[in-house]
């Protein structure tokens, strides 16, 4: 059942790829207009979701399941920047694509596609899940994401600090540890902005990677590796890792949170690698290619993950 709920939504979100492509191909948007847009997704509608989704009652179930939730979240992004690295060397030839395809490896695109995922197989409340991944997923994109760009390997933490997920996430988990809620009208607005962050993002994925040469995209074999690192090989080593320290026994609600973060680690390769090496001078096309050839396979790779979880923990004596 899972997985057809999975399915059909990867489903939907593909089809909102196809209505950028489409528009790209009639002239209706530029690819200048659409990173205009990302912009606005990054900026505007992914900290109104993160404090959207905080925006609830306290319950010490939910807190426990919280901070689980962001422990899974850092222990994977730590496992996954060393694991990476012998997969994806620096080749030191001015070739970037190996940067870019590491970047790609570690990056899910949790945020856009995670939370209409786990809303479909779990219900509303696994957002606040997919709002933990997205604030921590920040810290890592701004630090060691950025580290595999620059030139000079620098980290910024100003930059880390006040990146827009991070922000958004801290501000939603403050108001949310403090019981403040937002005025209605606000709430109201973050609700409408909230409600842009799977299509918008979807759509202008689309016009950036409409140009693309797709017989030159299928053919090429390293985009299948990374590609297979990102959407089975880790998030398998990650679900082994929780299976193997009993995870889902730990509390009543820990498989959930378990479920949550193997969809969340399943996700194509996040849009952050197209607008990162915009930003910093690295090849953004080969990560458009990525984002495309894992959206498409996600559709079989993100049922199937999620399912083999789900049996597992059924299996299992926790």
């Amino acid at each position: 059942m899972i997985a057809q709920k999975l399915a059909g939504q990867v489903g939907v979100m593909f089809l909102l790829m196809a209505i950028g492509v489409f528009i790209r191909k009639k002239g209706i948007v530029s690819v200048e207009s659409a990173r205009q847009f990302s912009n606005f997704a990054l900026f505007i509608i992914t900290p109104s979701l993160l404090v959207n989704v905080f925006q609830r009652d306290f319950h010490p179930e939910m807190a426990a399941s919280i901070a689980l939730s962001a422990l899974l979240v850092a222990v994977f992004h730590l496992l996954a920047a060393l694991l990476t690295r012998p997969l994806f060397p620096h080749r030191g030839d001015g070739d970037d694509r190996s940067a870019v395809a590491r970047l790609g490896a570690i990056s899910s695109n949790c945020g856009f596609m995670g939370i209409p995922l786990m809303t479909a197989a779990m219900g509303e409340d696994s957002m606040i899940f997919a709002a933990i991944y997205i604030g921590i997923f920040n810290i890592y994109i701004w630090s060691h994401g950025v580290m595999l760009l620059r030139r000079d390997g620098r980290i910024r933490w100003k930059e880390i600090l006040l990146s827009p997920g991070v922000l958004g996430a801290s501000l939603g988990v403050l108001l949310y540890l403090l019981q403040i809620r937002l005025p209605g009208l606000l709430l109201d607005t973050l609700g409408f902005l909230s409600g842009m962050n799977t299509p918008l993002p979807m759509v202008i994925t689309g016009v950036l990677i409409a140009d693309l040469a797709v017989g030159e995209t299928l053919r090429d074999l390293r985009l299948y590796f990374t590609a297979f690192v990102r959407l089975v090989g880790l998030p398998l080593v990650m679900l082994g890792l929780m299976l193997l320290a009993r995870v889902p026994g730990w509390f009543d609600g820990a498989p959930t949170v378990v479920l949550a973060m193997v969809i969340s680690v399943s996700c194509p390769v996040a849009i952050s690698t197209v607008m990162m090496p915009t930003r910093f001078g690295g090849d953004a096309q080969y990560g458009a290619k990525l984002v495309a050839l894992s959206t498409l396979l996600s559709i079989f790779t993100i049922p199937a993950v999620a399912s083999l979880a789900q049996w597992a923990m059924a299996q299992g004596n926790f």
